[in-house]
């Protein structure tokens, strides 16, 4: 959303406070810039922010300093229900802007990034053998259903995290409905036999190639330049870059990634749209979070067929618990998100595979729509950990 028109609808609606969300690293930066517009424009109500991709620390250090008004930061929405409550009454406003204000004016500096380095990081080692693609280009169309989806379902993302719920959310489940199916079948049975759409309407899977480069250059096996993602490096000793889980090439065997789509969105923004204009919000909001989520574990249940079809199916006796704690070997990265902030770098990803073929497109911000989809590059690396590339 454009500051411009955040600026329009304060001025519109006269609001007591304003949230901003930022899933992406992008999404992350723009509040620095979003916060100097508002500030350029009078705004002066508390700005609440909050998101995957940021943190207290960038709050105090890049956020508030920007806005003339209290910043400040919420790790989930139930907090930002918290903060805002405790804003909206007189007897503890000053007492909360006083805290943040103190909390800001001692925030410690950002320390200076090291030159960037060319070097291969040491954390990924260099003997491990290289694996040829899994299968060559393709759209995998047969998903189980979406009773089989869920069960890859990660329920502290989605209840907790998303719908706010307190406490051990499995372990109370557990003893209201001991049964494992009643419990999956509550989980999305709840519209009355209306089913989300399919969990996917496909995914496309691209060969990789590594050859040993350590210029960050990653290329798709295709030669044309528009194609190769180049990735940033940590700015610190050894630092990390996720080409150095690539392995040079060996007894003729060219190293691979995978590069997957996966969407759960179809039709959910009308669905979500419905329950609005009828005033449920709580099942608007539950919907959204669902679609979101099932995008996610079709992404979990891809991952675990890809390193079955790498040749390192995850172990027989991997409960789903240590699956979802990506207790398996190598990882994948999406752009946006620490190890490659870069959203821009979606469009490679589309330009390579094409996923307008299952309804899912970019806008101008380079943002998935709709918004319940995932792409990632996978690396079977063993040595794979997340990382972030601004540390």
């Amino acid at each position: 959303m454009p500051p411009e028109e955040l600026i329009k609808a304060y001025r519109e609606h006269k609001p007591d406070a304003i949230g901003l969300s930022g899933l992406l690293v992008k999404s992350a930066q723009q509040m620095i810039v979003t916060a100097l517009d508002l500030r350029e424009a009078g705004v002066e109500v508390p700005l609440l922010v909050g998101g995957a991709a940021l943190s207290d620390s960038f709050t105090r250090r890049k956020i508030a300093p920007s806005y003339e008004s209290v910043t400040c930061y919420a790790k989930d929405a139930m907090s930002g229900l918290d903060l805002l409550n405790k804003l909206s009454d007189p007897a503890q406003y000053e007492s909360v802007v006083a805290a943040h204000r103190a909390a800001d004016a001692t925030a410690e500096p950002e320390e200076a990034p090291v030159n960037e380095s060319t070097e291969r990081s040491t954390r990924a080692r260099l003997d491990v053998a290289p694996l040829g693609p899994p299968y060559a280009n393709r759209v995998i169309r047969d998903v189980p259903q979406l009773q089989e989806i869920w069960g890859y379902i990660n329920p502290a993302m989605l209840y907790t995290h998303h719908l706010g719920f307190k406490g051990n959310f499995e372990k109370k489940l557990a003893e209201r409905w001991p049964s494992t199916r009643a419990v999956r079948r509550r989980r999305g049975d709840q519209e009355g036999g209306r089913k989300l759409p399919e969990a996917s309407r496909g995914v496309a899977v691209l060969r990789g190639r590594g050859g040993g480069q350590l210029d960050e250059t990653l290329r798709a096996g295709l030669s044309h330049a528009s194609r190769s993602v180049r990735f940033p490096r940590q700015r610190r000793e050894d630092g990390l870059c996720l080409p150095d889980y690539v392995m040079p090439a060996k007894d003729g065997v060219r190293d691979s990634v995978a590069i997957f789509v996966v969407t759960a969105g179809e039709g959910v923004r009308e669905r979500a749209e419905e329950y609005k204009e009828k005033g449920e919000y709580l099942k608007m909001h539950a919907v959204q979070a669902l679609a979101l989520e099932t995008a996610e574990a079709c992404a979990e249940w891809l991952h675990r067929r890809i390193r079955e079809d790498w040749g390192f199916p995850d172990p027989s006796e991997m409960t789903m618990k240590q699956r979802l704690k990506n207790e398996y070997r190598g990882r994948r990265y999406s752009p946006g998100y620490a190890a490659c902030p870069d959203l821009d770098d979606q469009q490679k990803i589309f330009a390579l595979l094409h996923p307008e073929d299952i309804g899912v497109h970019l806008t101008d911000g380079s943002m998935m729509e709709p918004e319940a989809s995932v792409s990632a590059i996978v690396f079977h690396h063993p040595d794979c950990v997340y990382f972030d590339v601004s540390k």
